[in-house]
């Protein structure tokens, strides 16, 4: 069952957006509804208006001027308000924008309904004002109908400084990620700004000039009389645009049925195996929390297009790997993206300064106070392998090793930092890595102990490799009390862990190791499962290393220690930085700091690819030389675009402004849902509380925007194809949308016998509900 509000080949929907007030934005609707009923009767279509916000009523009555010129034309108006000002200061009891976006949205879904017994519907939304203007809440109405992306008419202005305004309306609509098909304005003889506007916008838009009406008149029978003539003039102009509108309509869904059909021919998608692909989900938007896509429904056929394409709002339930911060076209990242690249495009970086890499390098030192440098590169696998080659280097010259000295890494057992073959090679054997012909594994990884909570309880699940006297799991009554590291000092496991560190630094001694690191995720490792391991034994770890690391492995300093102790600390927050555990760095729940740190996807918000090594001026002193060879040779052509750097600078002020606790945000109800604000997630205690009582459900774990639920499996792993029919159901499944007849489906993928479920940092509590709900759906009806 589809998401119909959105537009199909059948069901033509068109927004109707103004460059500014009194600009005939009515007088044109009307013409496209007339222009649209005359197409309507051909094709035995139905043709409707909806005017959703009327101020200045009943004086002013946009939807009474339509009917009025129009016949076989259904009106609608939702909100009626006498002031006749914006809309924002029209009712001191404004509806929130969720409540109008669904009437909006289930007029839209009855119009489809409706007519179903026709072969398809015009329809038309006439917004209030310019684009700006806000709804009664006070978001600009470009934003507000974002979420629609429903093609836009725009209605120019045809008087003197109008191309202005047009252009620039224009620009703020595409820069939203409309489409916008027509341009409409009056004919006006002395100014004729559609021949400005029709070579500005040539190849982008259709630029239509049409006769401006006539004179108002005070004899309101007259009035009508006249504007029924001129009406009936301004068809013969309209019907044209009409048609080009269906042309567009017709070339837009003749593309989404081309890419379903010849994507897999031409694509190489990431870590999927082809052959099991049946059908490709086509994307033709996100906004949000939500992608708007498109797939063909083989159980349904349009009277002459065969079969049809139906739309899907599909919840981004992975975060497009994890990627989102703050939601899809999220237009305050977009506008800093758009100022960046007017500003600079890109420009080279070595031995320059931009505002905005300088502006980022800053505001990151201002929270990482450890550290005082910051290197630039495109993602999370460079920044990794940036943090090695810095790492690296400082323990061969502190320990007066040679370069052809074989140099490992310390890791952890199901850790992953990336596809590039350095980032590979400091990862275990894996699934990632075991087909690549150039992988080499160089280091030594240590087992790891995790968290879970099982039947409402929360416990630690410790290695049989860690166990002592056989000891396989721990209880402790609250994640708030694993969480709180600084408090386990007495905890039993602090000796356990000590014990096996030490053995194993000392078994690397005795094989003759060079270990030039430590490289790990703290608190979860994403790919390899998501792992949540216990903080307490990351920390144990780091004090071993720093305060005996060099003594248990037989090591002895060339030079007087600096800034680092044992070997260089790096944590690979490429994931879990960046607030996605509800905190700004994974460390803070270890209470130990890094020497070393990479951040990347959701530092950007999202949107564009960035990433950053962090690290202290100790370890950025070992490069200095009068020789350049011995400089940190590595970066790539886009190092420090400014585009990425001015959006990681807004996604940072976001982030930080829902993080406060001296003021409610965004967050304080998850926060409440919690009682905590250190140890908290998005995801309903109580639900997973169910979860982890359910039979097919090994354990369950959340934190943050991240929710893990462990399904029981004999072969687990990545492999384990148990989740199989629970992925698809979530994808394909029908789940009503508060009883609209809409559908919202999940786009999921797992991990193995891992379902993980993650969402962006401005996810609303309600959008959160009906995910557990389908989750739940799922688990219970649609096992493997």
């Amino acid at each position: 069952m589809p998401a119909p509000f959105h537009p199909t080949r059948a069901f033509q929907a068109y927004q109707i957006f103004a460059a500014n007030t009194d600009v005939g934005k009515t007088i044109l609707a009307t013409g496209l509804c007339r222009a649209a009923a005359l197409l309507a009767k051909q094709k035995n279509r139905d043709v409707y208006y909806l005017k959703p916000v009327q101020t200045g009523y009943p004086v002013d009555s946009d939807e009474r001027h339509v009917k009025t010129y129009s016949t076989g034309v259904h009106t609608e108006t939702l909100y009626k308000y006498p002031d006749p000002v914006s809309p924002h200061i029209a009712t001191d009891k404004p509806p929130k924008d969720e409540i109008l976006l669904s009437e909006t949205k289930q007029r839209l879904l009855n119009y489809v309904n409706q007519s179903k017994s026709k072969d398809g519907a015009y329809s038309f939304i006439e917004t209030a004002g310019g684009i700006h203007s806000p709804v009664m809440s006070g978001t600009p109405q470009a934003d507000f109908y974002r979420p629609l992306r429903l093609p836009s008419v725009l209605i120019g202005d045809s008087k003197l400084g109008g191309i202005s305004t047009t252009l620039s309306t224009y620009e703020s609509l595409a820069l939203r990620g409309y489409d916008i098909p027509s341009i409409l304005l009056f004919h006006n003889d002395r100014y004729r700004n559609h021949e400005m506007l029709s070579t500005q916008l040539e190849g982008k838009t259709l630029v239509s000039a049409v006769p401006a009406p006539p004179l108002p008149l005070e004899d309101p029978v007259k009035e009508i009389e006249s504007m029924r003539k001129y009406y009936d003039r301004l068809d013969e102009h309209m019907e044209p645009i009409m048609k080009h509108l269906d042309q567009v309509h017709e070339a837009r869904f003749d593309r989404l049925a081309y890419m379903e059909e010849k994507a897999k021919d031409i694509l190489w998608w990431p870590f999927t195996q082809h052959q099991n692909v049946k059908q490709t989900t086509v994307v033709d938007s996100a906004y949000e929390d939500y992608f708007v896509t498109y797939n063909t429904n083989k159980d349904t056929k349009d009277s002459s297009h065969g079969k049809e394409l139906e739309p899907k709002e599909m919840f981004d339930s992975c975060a497009s790997w994890w990627t989102q911060g703050l939601g899809h076209a999220n237009p305050k990242l977009t506008m800093a993206a758009a100022k960046a690249a007017g500003r600079y495009g890109h420009v080279m970086f070595p031995e320059t300064a931009n505002e905005p890499a300088m502006s980022l390098a800053e505001r990151i030192l201002e929270n990482d106070t450890w550290a005082s440098r910051v290197f630039i590169s495109d993602n999370g696998s460079t920044a990794i392998e940036v943090a090695l080659k810095m790492a690296l280097r400082a323990t061969t010259i502190r320990y007066g090793w040679s370069d052809s000295t074989p140099i490992d890494v310390l890791g952890l057992e199901g850790g992953y930092h990336g596809d590039t073959i350095g980032a590979m090679d400091a990862c275990s054997p894996n699934v990632f890595n075991k087909n690549v012909q150039w992988y080499k594994p160089k280091g030594h990884w240590l087992q790891t102990p995790s968290i879970h909570i099982s039947k409402g309880k929360v416990h630690i699940r410790v290695p049989e490799s860690i166990q002592q006297n056989g000891v396989s799991q721990y209880g402790y009554d609250s994640l708030d009390a694993v969480y709180a590291t600084n408090k386990r000092s007495d905890d039993p496991l602090v000796n356990v862990y000590k014990k096996y560190v030490r053995s194993q630094l000392q078994g690397l001694r005795d094989q003759g190791r060079h270990i030039g690191a430590l490289l790990m995720e703290p608190v979860i490792m994403g790919s390899g499962g998501m792992i949540f391991v216990d903080p307490l034994f990351q920390r144990v770890l780091v004090d071993t290393v720093r305060s005996e690391g060099a003594d248990l492995l037989g090591y002895k300093a060339q030079e007087q220690a600096k800034g680092w102790e044992g070997m260089p600390i790096i944590f690979d927050e490429i994931f879990a930085g960046m607030y996605r555990l509800g905190r700004r760095s994974a460390s803070d729940f270890l209470g130990v700091k890094p020497d070393i740190v990479g951040y990347a996807k959701t530092l950007t918000g999202g949107l564009v690819p960035l990433a950053l090594t962090v690290t202290k001026e100790s370890l950025f002193d070992i490069f200095l030389s009068d020789k350049k060879e011995n400089c940190l040779l590595h970066g790539h052509s886009y190092t420090a675009h400014p585009i990425g750097c001015a959006v990681a600078g807004e996604t940072i002020d976001t982030l930080e402004s829902l993080a406060r606790v001296d003021k409610p945000t965004a967050w304080t109800s998850y926060r409440e849902n919690w009682n905590s604000n250190e140890t908290w997630s998005m995801w309903n205690p109580q639900t997973i509380n169910r979860l982890s009582h359910m039979e097919n459900v090994s354990s369950v774990m959340s934190l943050g925007s991240i929710l893990a639920v462990e399904l029981k499996d004999e072969q687990g792993g990545y492999n384990s194809m148990i989740s199989k029919n629970i992925i698809h159901k979530m994808r394909h499944g029908d789940f009503d949308y508060q009883g609209t007849g809409a559908n919202i489906n999940l786009f999921a993928r797992p991990l193995g016998n891992v379902i993980y479920l993650m969402t962006s940092q401005t996810t609303t509590p309600e959008r959160v509900r009906k995910c557990e709900e389908i989750l739940f759906d799922c688990l219970e009806n649609y096992q493997a």
